[in-house]
């Protein structure tokens, strides 16, 4: 008989045991236990809610204490004090001490910082505008981007200040813009170089100089805008560039583009759109565009010639001076046609309203404008500067 066998008879008793004692072993089961521990639960919380006082119910507390205070005494008449020597509880609101420049700052507590005419009545626009090149810092932003045209405390804007100023006419007024300056240096000198002062010109935010630019084209007494790239019908396949508005961007995306290219130079009486058809014709996109401008005091020309369109409805809603082009002038490639071009601009202005013309900087547009306007006079059409088709207020 081997090990094994001597093994099996305890074996088997022993298994015969531990089945005999977990048949014994009374049974729990589990649900029983989540029950008789939910009841449980329960239970306390009722008893705590009848012996604890806590209407927060165990969140944090900080208990402050709040002293009533009588109005105070009236103080006796004094002479009226100078501004300089005007205390900061001589004009509070709602009991917060007013600091005006020279007064002497609080010991302790909140104070209003005033700045000078931002909460006054504005009096009427208008005032001498800058003179040629002048750049008037009360009229700047500081920025990221740079100096950005802003209303000044004193109500002027910056359509005011840097418009050229119109000579008084009787009898027709056109207004020409040649756009697409900035980008060749050599070229906008030779465009400055030709033009009549009279004819505005606008800028691309693209040339690496732009600012250099403006200030040269404001030198010479010209009227300057800028331009910034908005979203054409054929976009992405004309893509005009860097910066560009687009009508699927947020507006907070889209202000912040416009502010690089209002960023790009100073002195400007206002903006025209680097293509841009189709963000002219949304209104989601467009609309909060025309209010910045117009916080800014500045104006926009653009929009589809003669033809109603969204662009003067919404900048009329948002107060923004605006111009239509009447004619492109340089639709037509040839000499021909921007002649014709030219004629219709004369005939439109004899309507009474100031005639806008928008061209492209081209050698062709130089040599035909040049020649177009020797005559102007003798025909009864004066030229003037786009900002008085856009109600600039000067003084002269």
């Amino acid at each position: 008989m081997t090990h094994d066998d001597l093994e099996k008879p305890v074996e088997g008793r022993l298994a015969k045991t531990r089945a005999a004692a977990a048949r014994r072993r009374p049974r729990v089961d589990p649900a029983l236990v989540v029950a008789v521990a939910a009841v449980a639960v329960l239970a306390f919380g009722g008893v705590w809610a009848m012996v604890v006082t806590d209407p927060l119910g165990g969140q944090p507390v900080m208990t402050a204490a709040i002293e009533r205070r009588g109005a105070p005494a009236p103080e006796a008449a004094a002479a009226p004090e100078t501004h300089a020597e005007a205390k900061p509880e001589a004009a509070a609101r709602d009991g917060v001490p007013i600091v005006r420049p020279g007064d002497p700052m609080p010991k302790s507590g909140p104070v209003i910082i005033r700045v000078p005419g931002a909460e006054d009545a504005r009096p009427a626009r208008g005032g001498a505008p800058a003179a040629p090149g002048e750049i008037d810092k009360a009229l700047l932003e500081d920025s990221r981007y740079g100096g950005l045209p802003r209303v000044a405390a004193d109500g002027r804007r910056p359509l005011d200040a840097y418009a050229r100023g119109a000579e008084t006419a009787t009898g027709a007024r056109v207004a020409l813009v040649v756009g697409g300056l900035g980008v060749g240096r050599e070229a906008t000198l030779q465009a400055l170089a030709a033009l009549p002062a009279e004819v505005s010109v606008a800028f691309s935010p693209y040339g690496s100089d732009v600012a250099d630019l403006v200030a040269k084209a404001r030198g010479g007494g010209r009227e300057v805008l800028l331009q910034a790239p908005m979203e054409p019908f054929d976009y992405p396949a004309n893509d005009p560039g860097p910066q560009t508005l687009l009508t699927n961007l947020p507006a907070s995306a889209n202000l912040e583009r416009l502010r690089w290219s209002l960023g790009r130079a100073e002195g400007y009486v206002g903006l025209a759109p680097l293509a841009g058809a189709r963000f002219l014709e949304t209104e989601p996109a467009l609309q909060p565009i025309f209010v910045e401008l117009a916080r800014r005091g500045l104006m926009f020309i653009g929009g589809a010639p003669n033809r109603a369109d969204k662009a003067s409805p919404i900048a009329s809603q948002a107060g923004l001076p605006f111009a239509r082009p009447a004619v492109v002038v340089d639709a037509a490639s040839d000499a021909e046609g921007v002649d014709v071009a030219l004629a219709r601009l004369e005939r439109e202005a004899r309507s009474g309203t100031v005639a806008v013309g928008w061209a492209t900087l081209s050698p062709l547009l130089l040599k035909r404008v040049d020649i177009w306007r020797a005559g102007l006079a003798e025909r009864g059409v004066a030229l003037v500067p786009v900002s008085a088709a856009g109600g600039a207020q000067t003084r002269s």
